[in-house]
């Protein structure tokens, strides 16, 4: 499993040139940028709960399934001590997230950004979530598993980093205007860990199972790391555009 897992963190969705673009702020507009992916990527992540609910669905063991429940009622705003005490750490106070379902807390980040939050999805990140989507539902179980926990909870944390170095960097948000990504850099982590040992589970002894797995990782990984791509392309059109307005 450790051998899944460096190719997922190695793989160009976690290590894409717009991510890199973003941390390092080598856009003329880091503002209108980040506004852009702000308006973009709630259309995904909104559907988080969506994603879960399905691979739930497809749990043929009752802990693993309680363990995934359990992560769904985090994304409607429930969080445990633990999960408090490792975020009180990196300053975030109990009342910014306790009892916030996780798309308001997107919400107001757009908010904050300054975002049309009517703003309708674009089709990248309609291909993106409807593939993702779709991968999940008519996969077995061990694909939608590769999917959601290699491919996507085990990488958050790392791509969340870049997004939280560029806001840090480039724009004067206050902590509890984008407290969606760091909070996400400790829950996910502990989501990832859990989907790691189901995963584990499912592959022990079952070279299937294992290839699987490795399949729904890398096609999650990859309809990402294409979504990157088309967000790399509206960066450099909302650049070209801050440019001749501003000339």
């Amino acid at each position: 499993m450790e051998n899944l897992l460096n190719e997922a963190l190695n793989h160009r969705a976690v290590k894409h040139p717009y991510l890199e673009a973003l941390r390092n702020g080598n856009f003329t507009s880091m503002h209108a940028v980040l506004q852009d992916l702000a308006a973009e990527y709630t259309h995904y992540s909104a559907w988080f709960p969506r994603y879960l609910t399905a691979v739930i669905s497809k749990m043929e063991k009752v802990e693993h399934r309680t363990a995934l429940l359990d992560n769904l009622s985090e994304e409607s705003g429930n969080l445990h001590e633990e999960d408090l005490e490792a975020i009180r750490a990196l300053g975030i106070e109990d009342e910014w997230v306790q009892g916030i379902p996780h798309p308001q807390l997107f919400k107001r980040f757009q908010a904050a950004m300054g975002c049309d939050t009517n703003q309708k999805p674009s089709i990248e990140v309609e291909i993106w979530r409807e593939s993702f989507l779709s991968l999940i539902q008519h996969g077995n179980l061990a694909v939608a598993v590769g999917a959601i926990g290699l491919g996507t909870e085990a990488i958050v944390k790392f791509i969340y980093k870049d997004l939280i170095a560029a806001i840090e960097n480039h724009t004067d948000l206050a902590l509890k205007d984008y407290v969606f990504f760091p909070l996400h850099t400790e829950v996910d982590d502990e989501h990832g860990k859990t989907l790691l040992r189901i995963a584990e589970e499912l592959s022990a002894d079952n070279v299937q199972a294992f290839y699987d797995l490795r399949k729904g990782m890398l096609m999650a990984l990859n309809l990402r790391a294409a979504y990157w791509d088309g967000m790399m392309l509206r960066a450099e059109r909302v650049d070209s555009k801050t440019e001749l307005h501003a000339g």
